[in-house]
């Protein structure tokens, strides 16, 4: 037979684990909030600075529309 003791520190155990999961699931969770303002952030800063820059430093590409040339222009 079992001791009077023996399933209480067999419940003990198993809400020490489970309480120890929460602790750790919480942990991973303010982690990720954490790494995700961070790159908010960054975003939101590249955006200031991409916005604040002056037309003449930005690249513009323009694209031919009509294929056509290309295909003249490769004829010889």
């Amino acid at each position: 037979m079992a001791a009077a003791g023996e399933a209480s520190t067999t419940v003990l155990r198993f809400f020490s684990f489970i309480g120890a999961g929460v602790i750790c699931t919480k942990a991973i969770n303010m982690y990720l909030d954490y790494e995700r303002k961070q790159e908010a952030a960054a975003e939101a800063e590249a955006a200031a600075i991409a916005a604040s820059a002056s037309p003449s430093t930005t690249a513009v590409v323009a694209a031919d529309a009509s294929p056509a040339s290309t295909v003249a222009a490769a004829k010889p």
